[in-house]
């Protein structure tokens, strides 16, 4: 038996198609990450950031800004809401805070603090809150699993308003949201 020789040629094409499926691989994760982080304007009453693009976004209602949900995610879609409250004179953002977890565990079923502090977000000081709760599917026809979300909220004072931003998602994918998040943070003006 004779080896078969492979000629100048044929190397070339071996390493023509794996540069070539690196490179549509490359170009394929560019689109799709650009596709995924693209974002659009949002401003009312004072505030503005840059809210992802493809979202659903629900008309907000009361003292809400923006309400906008991922409904691409798996069980609860990571879901961005701002809102803009008047306040007292004197009030400090660690009360508020409070009143904003007062509200959760009235309206939020199985509602845990996890953590609270003070924190620095581009330059200003917030206060953060960290919990957990239980949301399920309101439709008893449906054998869903409830799913766990994980919530985090800012809150910041600005001009007698607390300008309260708040992050949910489904436990399981917190992390992955996390990121998408703090880029609608850093965006967030007022």
């Amino acid at each position: 038996m004779t080896a078969k020789q492979h000629s100048l040629g044929d190397r070339y094409a071996e390493v023509t198609v794996i540069l070539v499926t690196v490179v549509a691989l490359l170009v394929g994760w560019l689109y799709k990450s650009g596709v995924e982080n693209a974002s659009i304007p949002f401003s009312a009453d004072g505030v503005s950031a840059q809210a992802p693009s493809g979202w659903l976004s629900v008309s907000p209602g009361g003292d809400e800004l923006l309400r906008t949900r991922n409904i691409n995610s798996r069980g609860f879609g990571a879901t961005y809401v701002v809102r803009k409250i008047a306040i007292a004179e004197g009030v400090s953002a660690s009360e508020m805070a409070g009143v904003v977890a007062l509200e959760h565990a009235n309206n939020l079923t199985a509602f845990r603090m996890l953590d609270q502090r003070e924190v620095k977000v581009n330059g200003q000081t917030a206060f953060e809150i960290s919990y957990v709760f239980v949301e399920a599917n309101p439709d008893v026809t449906q054998t869903q699993i409830p799913s766990v979300v994980r919530g985090t909220d800012y809150v910041f004072l600005k001009g007698g308003h607390a300008i309260v931003v708040s992050f949910q998602s489904d436990e399981k994918n917190y992390n992955a949201d996390l990121d998408r998040f703090h880029r609608f943070l850093q965006s967030l003006r007022f």
